[in-house]
């Protein structure tokens, strides 16, 4: 089996989803992420920023794997948070290829 079929399982195609808080909002972002029924080992990437009212402040991505059956349930977690986040997916294909 090669790693690309590896990247395809029962639950879906495998995907990348970067979450980009403001970085007061870390430890915030880091509970709700903990509170899913999956777990996960986030990347932190603290060398981030985010416009805010036209202005450039301090912000924190954080990458981490998930199956594509998951991604509802991560956009799920982070709207009834209230956190104000940037959430973007990627096939994990198109994030190794990158």
């Amino acid at each position: 089996m090669s790693v690309w079929q590896d990247l395809h399982s029962d639950q879906g195609d495998l995907f990348s989803l970067r979450v980009t808080v403001e970085a007061h909002l870390l430890e915030e972002l880091l509970e709700i992420l903990a509170s899913a029924p999956f777990s996960i080992n986030p990347e932190i990437q603290h060398h981030a920023e985010l416009l805010r009212d036209g202005k450039s402040v301090p912000a924190v991505h954080v990458d981490f794997p998930a199956w594509q059956s998951q991604i509802s349930t991560w956009r799920d977690l982070l709207t009834q948070s209230h956190v104000p986040a940037e959430f973007a997916v990627t096939r994990m294909l198109e994030e190794i290829r990158a």
